[in-house]
């Protein structure tokens, strides 16, 4: 069995501490995704074998929406994240996604931008 992997990014210390203790339970790794990664492939962060790194550290204003990446999920083991992360008063995270074959190799920032688009757009359906 794969280990579950939710990947943070943008979290202060006090809300990553929040959301470790409440994902602990879980038995799902928590890993903080620090600015210098998000142009390594998400991929590579999420510990995918046969994905190389990228040499440089990223260094461009990346973005500052808290979001979470999740590797090895099943639909439930996202609903007790999900449940796990208000109970223990981390709250809602808009920006959630999933890591796949397609967006793997893909930077955090570019797999950040898709999901806001997406985000954005459902929002503006749901306004209508």
């Amino acid at each position: 069995m794969m280990r579950e992997i939710a990947m943070f990014y943008n979290f202060s210390e006090d809300r990553l501490r929040k959301a470790k203790f409440a994902l602990m339970p879980l038995k799902i790794t928590v890993k903080n995704i620090e600015k210098e990664d998000f142009g390594q492939p998400v991929g590579f962060l999420a510990g995918i074998s046969g994905i190389d790194p990228q040499n440089e550290k990223y260094s461009g204003d990346g973005f500052d929406e808290e979001m979470i990446v999740m590797h090895n999920f099943t639909s439930k083991s996202m609903d007790l994240l999900i449940k796990a992360l208000i109970k223990h008063d981390v709250g809602r995270i808009p920006l959630k996604a999933v890591v796949t074959s397609v967006n793997k190799d893909w930077d955090s920032v570019s797999l950040y931008k898709a999901i806001k688009a997406d985000h954005d757009e459902m929002n503006n359906i749901n306004k209508k």
